[in-house]
């Protein structure tokens, strides 16, 4: 029997979105706020935290299907 491997990559998607939000927050502090404020600095570490781990190669975990057949299955396919 084969096993048939599925990775799930919903954490880079994730990620990324994180990452597209934080980047946005930034350019609205330089625009409302005009200087360098802790706000801007705190939005840019949580950017830097969302590349890094978009750009992790590793996933948090795997998910595996196995199928067993059945005599329902035979049916169905007939």
């Amino acid at each position: 029997m084969s096993e048939n491997k599925i990775i799930d990559t919903s954490w880079e998607m994730k990620w990324k979105r994180s990452l597209r939000k934080r980047l946005i927050n930034c350019l609205a502090r330089i625009e409302n706020d005009g200087k360098p404020t802790q706000e801007l600095a705190y939005e840019m570490a949580k950017a830097k935290e969302c590349f890094v781990y978009w750009n992790s190669d590793t996933a948090m975990w795997e998910k595996h299907k196995v199928e067993i057949p059945t005599q329902n299955q035979n049916a169905i396919e007939q």
